[in-house]
């Protein structure tokens, strides 16, 4: 159970959006996309249809899925350039030609999550939009808080169903780790709606009442 204080803590003092309040500054884009998470975790705010929710995962999942392959291409090349300029004698042309390579990539990637944000802003009504805008204007901080609070309540209750369950004669110690060693890096990342999905699992594998029956094994990832 002190592992619930441990995560009740981190909610309090993690970041919950996608954007950090410490911007770099001059940000081109700034004002003019909105970032998934914030979208989905401003959802009921701004009517956000079951439709538009899973066209934006979708979409999301699509993004994630290409930005691990690009992201694993660029250390590969970034490597080899690395490798190429740490020889004693340079070939400009060799260097310039690794150069190019890495910069395609680097280009890639923007125009990956570019087009992303555009599908996002896209799937948006102008009155959603103009719902978003007013959210930011204080940096999200009231929807955050909201957030934050419904994480430590979703928190509170696996720790009451947990603290049952070992009461009932079964051990919900799998169960509280498996959600922590996903739960955690989540959270300190700012992802609060995979973070939430997390407790909502844990919450599901938990018993609801008292007297309920034995809990499932945790099934295999």
């Amino acid at each position: 159970m002190k592992r619930m204080a441990l995560l009740a803590l981190v909610i309090m003092l993690s970041p919950l959006s996608a954007a950090d309040e410490n911007r770099t500054p001059a940000d081109p884009f700034e004002g003019a996309f909105y970032p998934p998470e914030l979208v989905l975790m401003a959802r009921d705010r701004i009517v956000l249809t079951q439709g538009q929710q899973d066209a934006l995962r979708a979409r999301m999942e699509k993004t994630r899925t290409r930005s691990d392959e690009l992201r694993a291409k660029l250390e590969r090349e970034t490597a080899a350039m690395a490798a190429l300029v740490k020889q004693e004698r340079l070939d400009e042309a060799e260097v310039l030609a690794q150069l190019d390579k890495v910069l395609e990539v680097e280009r890639e990637v923007k125009h990956l999550h570019i087009g992303a944000l555009v599908a996002i802003r896209n799937l948006l009504t102008p009155e959603q939009q103009a719902k978003l805008r007013g959210i930011t204007e204080d940096g999200a901080a009231q929807l955050r808080e909201e957030v934050r609070r419904r994480l430590t309540d979703k928190l509170e209750r696996v720790r009451e169903a947990a603290q049952q369950m070992a009461a009932g004669g079964n051990d919900p110690s799998e169960i509280l780790k498996a959600m922590e060693g996903r739960f955690k890096p989540l959270v300190e990342a700012g992802k609060a709606i995979e973070a939430e999905a997390e407790l909502d699992r844990a919450l599901g594998q938990l018993p609801k009442k008292r007297g309920a029956g034995p809990i499932a094994p945790i099934p295999a990832d």
